[in-house]
């Protein structure tokens, strides 16, 4: 598929050409869309732009994001963990959180890329 963009350049998308039909089942739609909608929050998409391609504890986040609690902070990562977008594990008194999926992983970098340069 060729997209023209504001600059008037042609992007190429590998894999999607017009006389093929896009195969993506209802699951992985669905599951995508969930993913997607649970990020779409401010706190949530600083949340996993500070969590990257690493582990981090909720201490940790809470140390560096200003202007809110530990315990909001850990009502969004439930949140996200409950959507499948990361996944813990504890180590010894501590949660660690990472985001869960690669696919996720490739789409939080592309994020950090754009958004959230001074992390990247």
């Amino acid at each position: 598929m060729v997209v023209q963009d504001s600059n008037a350049e042609l992007i190429l998308f590998p894999g999607m050409d017009k006389e093929e039909p896009l195969d993506l089942d209802d699951w992985e739609l669905n599951r995508t869309a969930n993913a997607v909608k649970a990020m779409a929050h401010p706190l949530r998409l600083k949340l996993l732009c500070l969590v990257g391609t690493s582990e981090v504890s909720v201490q940790e986040l809470t140390h560096r994001v200003d202007q809110t609690s530990q315990s909001n902070i850990s009502q969004h990562l439930a949140h996200m963990l409950e959507r499948g977008v990361l996944e813990n594990r504890k180590q010894s008194n501590q949660v660690l959180y990472r985001i869960r999926d690669p696919r996720t992983l490739s789409l939080v970098i592309a994020m950090r890329a754009v958004f959230c340069p001074q992390n990247h």
